[in-house]
């Protein structure tokens, strides 16, 4: 899966909300596990992997909504990911330690969400289930805000990362676009400076910015900064004839 960044951020108060507005108006929901499991779910943390955020949805659903939870999600790597509570009932929800639980006692909530901002698909089943009754309509509706609510926390990390992503770009392009600029000023300066063409200018920088053990949008930058490249990294030119010594002839010498 992809890697694993968690969240400080809580569940998003949207769906706490609606929960609050669903239990309200359902009277096949019980009373008592509404606020604790609205509070639960606003402990839940959001990841950009799923197994991360989904890890969390067990503890939260017990027993504040079922008797037991179990999450089962893959990426279609293996092997797939698992987590069931209460840990008694690990071996699955079709058997827990105390009842047997049969098929109306069983609530089960598949899910698939397609890749987006580059990470891979991954689909899951989220099963519930009850020791003492089966479940009701209300039951399947609260399962399926669960799961859409975790598949939200995830989509919204994801897009966060891909946001953080388009901005480092975004950040790299601009520093490349005024290095560019800037060197292309500090060539200019030591073509006039050393009356050299574009490409020696260019070279000259660049050799001075290895002599230097800086970068070249360093020295291109102290360049226009100056207007002169410095005397230490200025080109050797070539030196001119020496003028001979000159030997001075007496001039009475000469006439003879």
């Amino acid at each position: 899966m992809a890697e694993r960044i968690t969240s400080g951020d809580t569940a998003s108060t949207v769906t706490e909300a609606d929960l609050d507005a669903f239990f309200r108006h359902r009277d096949d929901v019980p009373a008592a596990g509404c606020a604790a499991l609205i509070r639960s779910l606003g402990r839940l943390r959001g990841s950009d992997d799923p197994v991360v955020a989904f890890a969390g949805l067990p503890r939260a659903c017990v027993p504040e909504f079922a008797d037991g939870c179990q999450v089962e999600l893959s990426d279609g790597t293996k092997p797939s990911f698992r987590v069931t509570h209460p840990a008694s009932s690990a071996d699955g929800p079709e058997r827990t330690a105390v009842h047997p639980v049969g098929s109306d006692h069983l609530l089960l909530t598949p899910f698939r969400v397609a890749s987006r901002t580059g990470y891979p698909s991954y689909a899951g089943l989220v099963t519930h289930w009850w020791t003492g009754r089966a479940f009701s309509e209300s039951d399947t509706v609260i399962a399926d805000l669960l799961v859409k609510h975790l598949i939200a926390l995830v989509d919204h990390e994801r897009l966060m990362v891909a946001v953080a992503r388009a901005e480092d770009q975004a950040a790299s392009l601009a520093l490349e676009a005024i290095s560019g600029r800037t060197i292309n000023l500090a060539t200019g300066v030591v073509m006039h400076q050393h009356g050299l063409a574009p490409n020696d200018a260019e070279g000259l920088l660049r050799q001075s910015a290895r002599i230097a053990g800086r970068g070249l949008a360093q020295i291109a930058a102290s360049v226009v900064r100056s207007g002169a490249l410095a005397d230490s990294t200025a080109p050797h030119r070539r030196p001119g004839p020496v003028a001979r010594d000159l030997v001075l002839i007496p001039a009475d010498l000469s006439s003879r």
